[in-house]
């Protein structure tokens, strides 16, 4: 994996004001995650993943292996069943919550990643763009 390891820096977006809006979350939340200009970073030890994001307001880090589901406390304290899974240079992420899911793509390559965010209930999509 050529992106195992770097350090992916947040450069633009487009459309996620728009999806953060439809999380329903307290307007301080919402603020932070509009604002926030995170850097993403995965590794992998054994089966197990862990990916980390830095950012101003908080770093997050999740540690799972490969299509098990496991429970994730997201920003705001809610709780999702959450299962990655690779395909290629594509790490799938799905979120499911009691009032829909969400699905993270994060698609690698050497120089950059693209984030894109889908939800149950919302017609849009959000993307995320990362470089090296």
């Amino acid at each position: 994996m050529a992106f195992e390891g770097k350090v992916y820096v947040h450069d633009r977006d487009e459309n996620f004001e728009g999806f953060v809006a439809t999380l329903g979350l307290p307007q301080d939340i919402a603020q932070k995650l509009n604002t926030s200009k995170p850097k993403y970073k995965l590794e992998k030890n054994g089966d197990t993943y862990t990916a980390t994001s830095f950012a101003d307001s908080h770093n997050k880090v999740v540690s799972f292996k490969l299509n098990e589901e496991f429970d994730e406390t997201v920003l705001g304290g809610r709780v999702a069943k959450t299962t990655f899974t690779l395909n290629g240079n594509t790490l799938t992420q799905v979120q499911k919550f009691d009032v829909g899911t969400i699905t993270t793509k994060r698609e690698f390559s050497s120089d950059k990643m693209i984030v894109t965010l889908n939800r149950t209930g919302w017609d849009g999509t959000a993307t995320r763009y990362f470089k090296v």
